[in-house]
């Protein structure tokens, strides 16, 4: 019984920072139906539907995204010590950047987390300013560092 109402709980936290609801079901294992009315009572309108991304690279449309992407991976790594992620450790990471670097979509912080979990995107070191960063050669916004454009 505590731990449903914990899920809960947490379904609510990832609904009101608008984690589509798939995604939500799949961390929390709520099923749809209350998902659907918790987003409606809490945003006042019905839930986003439709083709979700594939990777965290389909979010990436310019370089502060990807510094901001950046951010979300060394702040998971800082806070929690692991790749590992849940809602609880997801939510952690996604209201330390908004409180100390400003909005980020919890969807694309969802999708850059798992993309490096599963090793689809690499983090690299720059060798000119040492900071860490998404990297993926085959997209030139990921290329480089997005801090000091450095390799």
């Amino acid at each position: 019984m505590i731990a449903k109402l914990e899920q809960m709980l947490l379904a609510r936290d990832l609904i009101q920072a608008k984690l589509r609801l798939s995604i939500v079901a799949a961390l929390t294992g709520v099923t749809q139906e209350p998902l659907r009315k918790m987003w409606k009572e809490l945003h006042g309108e019905r839930s986003p539907n439709g083709k979700l991304p594939e990777s965290a690279l389909s979010f990436v449309n310019n370089v502060q995204m990807v510094s901001n992407l950046s951010a979300i991976v060394l702040l998971h790594q800082k806070l929690h010590k692991t790749k590992e992620l849940t809602p609880t450790t997801l939510l952690a990471t996604w209201n330390t950047h908004v409180a100390l670097l400003g909005p980020i979509d919890i969807n694309a912080a969802y999708y850059v987390l798992r993309d490096v979990r599963s090793n689809m995107l690499t983090v690299m070191q720059c060798s000119r300013c040492e900071v860490s960063y998404i990297y993926d050669r085959e997209l030139s916004l990921t290329s480089r560092c997005p801090y000091c454009k450095g390799e």
